[in-house]
Order: structure tokens, then C-alpha cells, then sequence
């Protein structure tokens, strides 16, 4: 089930990498924020750096990434506030913690982590018992903000990523992933005033799988791929009609194809389950959705062509819905067949031999009467057939405008990804749509899934100067035959003829 999604990182635009400068140390007294404590300098050389989105001034050097104990991995992080008014310029340090553990827990760098795309996992810091090992929070002494001109530096020690990698792509919850960034082999140099922990023989690893979502172009399926079972969603009204149990024309074509990948998967038990919306009651829905998904495993057990699968059908009527039932998207949306099956091998994946896509657009847009553009700043492959998109929002107006109407999507997708909801891929030879990338959390108190992208406009600063930009990332699955492809931002014409480099 995808209800509700919230952000894992928010954006800003991609910088070259520096050294920290002109920062005050952080030995001085009240200088250091909670989880550094009273610290020495950091004068590391950067390996990369980029924008604290929700804090623009806020400049963040990676000053470490190395391998740990063999099997683990210490991110290392510099934040500098580069502001010099020294009012109105502090820096919340509690934005670097996923959601609820800065108050809660006090683990204020618990949502600096790696993507590992070759296991398809998110890697957050190791829980030792109810700890975070990581840069640890002191709210009690006054010492949660950065001052302007002061920084300070965070650790995290999260598992190694899978096979040995040589490389892993950083993340943090306020600034864009840093890609593709090599893992040292020399041991780390704890940040000044701290000391890295060992993970003893209790320590939870802490990861989540890396989930791509993709839907039809004609509307007829959606589907999730975590990496271990592919879930595909059928719209009820693309197999049958209201109310009824015979396969319509087209379903045919559908369930075709869902039989293929079934055929080239290794599965030996197939999941089909019957799902209707709310209307109506559980006597009319029920044995509806029984029906449904009885139909379809017959018609897939006639089409399937590989021995030793076993089909269950099962119909649950309207308890598990998807969406909200509350709008007549969400209830068509609800109405579904879903097919559940493991992951077929997916195919060799070669680099794309098509020139880097480079800047592409910009496209132009009215919105709320101002003229706004959209321009693709970068697809860059990040393994294993994920890419970053990058890209960057410019009010060409006279007047300060507000952003906030790009966030929204269609109606369904808002009910379920807020942010990011409506960027994403589109391959038109392969007719799906790539959105950006979720993984499932287990935070107390928050939704069930956090989205690899930023807000997709404003959402965080909803209105924007003249002639102003703003950057913006999201985590995507790649088209895997696609060459070329399109990107899609809001209601902006599409960007096509993109490559990932």
C-alpha cells in the first residue's frame, strides 16, 4: 500500500565542491550546535559540497566517506552557515535527523545515510539499542541552532553498501544526494571533539528497499518493484465492467503481458487479489472482488506458459484501499486487480551510448500570471538502472510569485505523494512513466513511505522573487531499453530527447 508519502531530502542546487572558509571555530564559547559539542575547527579539505535546501546559506561538505570496521561505512558532513547577519540567520540542526528522532531522540545526523543501488537499499545510521550511531543531540544546553558564521560536522556510521561497491551516493534530509562518491579504504578521522563508535554485537542495521514506481501511459496498471516482488495494479475498468466479472476486450492485451513477466520470472506461487472501493457493502463487494480475481487467475493459468506456478486468488472487497476513497479518482483508483509475483531477472543493462543530455529547455508555463520555465539540468546514472534528475524552476516575471500550484499533481497522486508528485520520466517506446523512487519507513507517528525528491516547487519557500531559481532533484528508475526519454514537470510541456550520463 502507498497512502501517504512524505520526503526523505530536501533540495537545492548541485555546487562544485570547496573547502569550508570563513567560518568562526567551534571551540568558541555557545558556537557549536547540538550534536558537536564544544569542537575544534574543521579544516578538512571538501570531497563534494551542496546547499542545505531548506537553508540556502547553509553550505555542506562531505569531509568523509570510509569504510569502517569492514563492514561499515562513516559519512562524514561539515555544515557552515555562511550568513553574516547575525540576526534572523540560525540554523535549525535538528533538519539533518529523520522525522520525529531530533525531538524525540535527540540523534540529530540519524537521517544521513547511503543509496547502495546494487542491493536497492537506503542505509541510515546503525540503532544501538534505543541510539543512533551517529552525531548525537544536547537540546538541554542550548546548542540545537548554527549561528551565522559558525559550522560544525556529523557523523554516521550506516552499513557498507552490497558486493564490495567502491562507490555509494550520499543522502541527507535537506540537501540533494551527493552521486557516485568514492569509499576510502583509509581509516576515518573522528570530527573534532567526537568519537566514532564501533557497532557492538546489538546494533540494528537500519535500511529500507529502494521501491520504483511506474505507471502505464494508456492507465491501465501501476506498478511497484522493491527489488524482491514486482506488485502490479490493474484497473478494474480497463478488465471489466462496472459491476461485473467478465474480461473486457482489452484485458486480454493486459493480462498478456502480466503472463510474461510472470514467464520470465522464477516464482512458483502467483498472489491475484480482488479489491473494489467503498461504495455499495461488504455483501456486494466482497464476493465481487472474489470474483474478479478468480477471472483473472484463470486467465493467466491459460497464458502462462512455464510449469509449476500456482495461482491463489483471494478478494478483500474495500478493506485495503490504496487511496482515499474520497473522490471518484481515489474510488477508480481503488477498484483493482493486483498481481504479485518475484522480481524477474532484469535484463543486462548497457550505458546509454546516446551524448549526454546536458541542459535541456527551457519550457515556458503561465502560472497564477506569471511566466515561469522549467529546465533539466542533469540525469545522472547512479548504477544498477536508478538516475538523479536534477532540474531548476525560474520565475521570469516582474513580481515576486508564488510556486506552490506546481506541487500539485492529478488528483489521486495528491492524495498520496504531495511532494514530487508529479515529475518523473516518460519513455514513449516503452509507454510507462517513471516516477521518482520511495522506500518504506518505519517512523513512529509518520506515513508508511519517504520519496528520494525534493517538494516539487515551493513548497518548503512557496514564493519566489523575480527572475529567481530554484533547483530540484528527484531519485528515478531509469526506462531500461530507453536510449532517449522525456521528462515530465507538472503541467509544463514535456522535456524530450534526454539521455542519462
Amino acid at each position: 500500500m502507498r497512502p501517504a508519502v512524505l520526503t526523505l531530502a530536501l533540495a537545492a542546487s548541485l555546487a562544485s565542491g570547496c573547502s569550508d572558509s570563513g567560518s568562526k571555530s567551534d571551540g568558541e564559547e555557545n558556537s557549536s550546535p547540538a550534536g558537536a559539542g564544544k569542537t575544534g575547527a574543521d579544516t578538512r579539505e571538501a570531497i563534494a559540497s551542496v546547499r542545505s535546501f531548506k537553508d540556502p546559506k547553509v553550505k555542506v561538505d562531505l569531509v568523509g566517506l570510509n569504510r569502517f570496521g569492514g563492514q561499515h561505512v562513516v559519512v562524514q558532513l561539515r555544515y557552515t552557515n555562511t550568513g553574516s547577519d547575525p540576526y534572523g540567520t540560525e540554523y535549525m540542526v535538528q533538519d539533518i535527523a529523520v522525522p520525529n528522532d531530533a525531538t524525540e531522540g535527540g540523534d540529530q545526523a540519524s537521517g544521513i545515510g547511503l543509496l547502495d543501488t546494487a542491493a536497492r537499499r537506503v542505509l541510515l545510521p546503525y540503532k544501538q539499542g534505543d541510539a543512533c550511531l551517529c552525531s548525537s543531540g544536547n537540546s538541554s544546553a542550548g546548542r540545537d541552532v548554527l549561528e551565522a558564521g559558525e559550522h560544525a560536522t556529523f557523523f554516521a556510521v550506516v552499513p557498507a553498501p552490497a558486493q564490495g561497491a567502491k562507490t555509494a551516493t550520499v543522502v541527507t534530509p535537506d540537501t540533494p544526494p551527493i552521486p557516485n562518491v568514492p569509499i576510502s579504504d583509509e581509516a576515518p578521522s573522528a570530527p573534532p571533539g567526537q568519537s566514532i563508535p564501533t557497532p557492538g554485537p546489538g546494533a540494528q542495521a537500519v535500511s529500507h528497499a529502494m521501491v520504483a514506481t511506474t505507471e502505464a501511459l494508456d492507465d491501465t496498471d501501476e506498478t511497484f518493484d522493491d527489488g524482491q516482488n514486482v506488485k502490479v495494479n490493474l484497473r478494474a475498468d480497463v478488465l471489466f465492467a462496472l459491476n461485473k466479472a467478465d474480461l473486457s476486450p482489452k484485458a486480454h492485451a493486459v493480462l498478456k503481458d502480466i503472463a510474461q513477466q510472470i514467464d520470465a520470472s522464477s516464482d512458483t506461487t502467483v498472489e491475484v487479489d480482488g479489491h473494489t472501493d467503498n461504495t455499495g457493502n461488504d455483501a456486494i463487494n466482497q464476493p465481487l472482488s472474489q470474483r474478479r480475481a478468480e477471472t483473472v487467475k484463470k486467465a493467466l493459468e491459460g497464458m502462462v506458459t512455464r510449469s509449476g506456478v500456482t495461482f491463489q486468488a483471494r478478494g478483500h472487497g474495500a478493506q485495503q484501499p490504496l487511496y482515499s476513497n474520497d473522490s471518484e479518482e481515489g474510488r477508480r483508483r481503488n477498484r483493482r486487480v493486483t498481481v504479485t509475483f518475484s522480481r524477474p531477472q532484469p535484463a543486462q543493462q548497457t550505458p546509454s551510448s546516446a551524448p549526454s543530455s546536458g541542459q535541456a529547455g527551457p519550457v515556458k508555463l503561465t502560472i497564477e500570471g506569471t511566466p515561469m520555465a522549467a529546465q533539466v539540468t542533469g540525469v545522472k546514472q547512479l548504477g544498477n538502472g536508478f538516475g538523479l534528475l536534477t532540474y531548476r524552476l525560474t520565475n521570469e516575471g516582474s513580481s515576486e510569485s508564488p510556486m506552490s500550484s506546481l506541487n500539485y499533481g492529478s488528483d489521486w497522486k495528491n492524495q498520496v505523494q504531495f511532494f514530487a508528485n508529479n515529475v518523473g520520466l516518460v519513455d514513449p517506446a516503452g509507454k510507462r512513466k517513471y516516477w521518482p523512487v520511495i522506500y518504506p519507513t518505519d517512523y513512529p507517528g509518520n506515513n508508511e513511505y519517504a520519496t528520494l525528491a525534493t517538494p516539487t516547487a515551493g513548497a518548503w519557500d512557496a514564493r519566489v522573487k523575480p527572475q529567481q531559481s530554484r533547483d530540484f532533484w528527484a531519485v528515478v528508475p531509469l526506462p531500461p531499453a530507453a536510449s532517449t526519454f522525456s521528462v515530465e514537470i507538472a503541467k509544463f510541456p514535456r522535456i524530450g530527447g534526454l539521455s542519462a550520463s
